[in-house]
């Protein structure tokens, strides 16, 4: 079984432990941390910010952790996912799942992350490799 079965298995596991938190401990994590439906699209939106200015300031160090950054970032949207239906299966109620889909969104904006910067250096390697040949 290879690492990534493994580690969304894991994930997934662990996000069913949403399933036994209460009500009380959901809206208190949703106050607490300030949470809203508007502020589930920031993670998105910075790691495909972060990874195009990575890419774009030229740090080439990033290449060797893009697959480290996409396991972890399996795993929190794995677990994230996870937890939102556990929590919507245990409460019926669609908000408590904000914290949840907050972890969601958090692994999907790490993934994000490593997608933009592998497809900026990759633009602009093939801009390289053009100048180089005319």
């Amino acid at each position: 079984m290879s690492l990534t079965k493994r580690l969304v298995i894991l994930a997934g596991l662990v996000g069913l432990l949403f399933y036994n938190a209460t009500e009380a401990q959901l809206w208190a994590a949703i106050v607490d941390y300030q949470l809203s439906w508007y502020k589930l699209g920031v993670p998105l939106a910075w790691g495909l910010i972060l990874g195009a200015l990575v890419s774009l300031v030229g740090l080439r160090s990033f290449q060797r952790w893009l697959e480290p950054i996409t396991f972890v970032a399996v795993s929190l949207l794995t677990l994230g996912l996870t937890g939102s239906a556990a929590v919507f299966a245990a409460h019926q109620i669609g908000g408590l799942m904000l914290p949840p889909m907050q972890l969601a969104a958090t692994g999907l904006g790490i993934y994000l992350f490593g997608y933009s910067y592998a497809r900026f250096n990759a633009a602009s390697n093939a801009k390289k490799t053009t100048k180089d040949e005319d």
